[in-house]
């Protein structure tokens, strides 16, 4: 009797897939080591806002852990026609401008996406390589300098994160100028809170005059009686934290004011 033969087809294929999957979580393509769910996502599944940030180095994701925030808030958003703003296109950083951007524009498909910076230098040097985005620059703690910016770009923000400075008064000055333009139902994010407790930065422990002081005043009318201790809590339906990071949801109910 003859000796059976064996079909090597599926050993072989079997093998294959198993050198994919240890390449994979390897980090042989420069990434660092991923939960399971990660492989899943590099043989089909829809990367997701973390996997996305990490591939393309920005600090959301390395030196903070913004996704925490961001991988919820965000996936709404993620397949709507929308108009977004952030502040800061990463100038001061180590790796350079950019990291962020390439994030946006892979994570969202269809996204109106503009750019304040304060580097006109740096912005003007890679404006041949930010086609995707609208970047206008000048500095987040002049009013005068964002309302123009307001007139030239509109209003109706879906989205709009402040990563810029981090001082206090480019925060505070920030959000008073644009948040009565963040549409209805829109969310206003500002990064990198720990400033506030950093004395080269305005901020310090137990500060009344913090980003994080105006934002617990927000907490405290969210949670009271009586009158407001902020002049946008009115408008304010959804507030959330984590690490160094807040999301204010505007009501679905309001109405933008005109851009003069």
């Amino acid at each position: 009797m003859g000796a059976t033969r064996v079909n090597k087809i599926p050993i072989a294929l079997a093998i294959l897939v198993l050198l994919i999957l240890i390449s994979l979580w390897s980090g042989r393509d420069g990434l660092p080591h991923q939960p399971l769910h990660y492989i899943k996502g590099k043989l089909g599944k829809r990367p997701s806002f973390y996997e996305i940030a990490n591939i393309h180095g920005t600090d959301k994701v390395t030196t903070h852990h913004y996704q925490q925030m961001y991988e919820h808030r965000l996936a709404p958003f993620r397949d709507k026609p929308i108009k977004m703003l952030e502040v800061g296109l990463g100038c001061d950083m180590n790796y350079g401008p950019g990291a962020s951007y390439y994030t946006w524009l892979d994570y969202f498909t269809k996204v109106d996406l503009y750019y304040i910076e304060y580097d006109a230098a740096c912005a003007k040097q890679w404006a041949n390589k930010t086609t995707g985005a609208t970047i206008f620059t000048g500095d987040q703690a002049d009013v005068a300098f964002l309302e123009e910016f307001l007139r030239e770009a509109g209003s109706n923000w879906d989205i709009i994160i402040d990563d810029g400075g981090h001082t206090m008064i480019q925060q505070q000055t920030t959000l008073s100028v644009l948040w009565p333009h963040v549409k209805a139902s829109g969310i206003y994010f500002i990064e990198d809170l720990g400033t506030s407790y950093q004395a080269n930065y305005g901020g310090a422990p137990d500060s009344p005059t913090s980003m994080m002081a105006d934002l617990k005043k927000i907490l405290d009318d969210l949670n009271k009686m009586g009158p407001d201790k902020s002049p946008i809590s009115e408008d304010v339906v959804d507030f959330e934290f984590t690490q160094e990071v807040v999301a204010l949801t505007k009501r679905d109910d309001y109405v933008l004011p005109d851009v003069i």
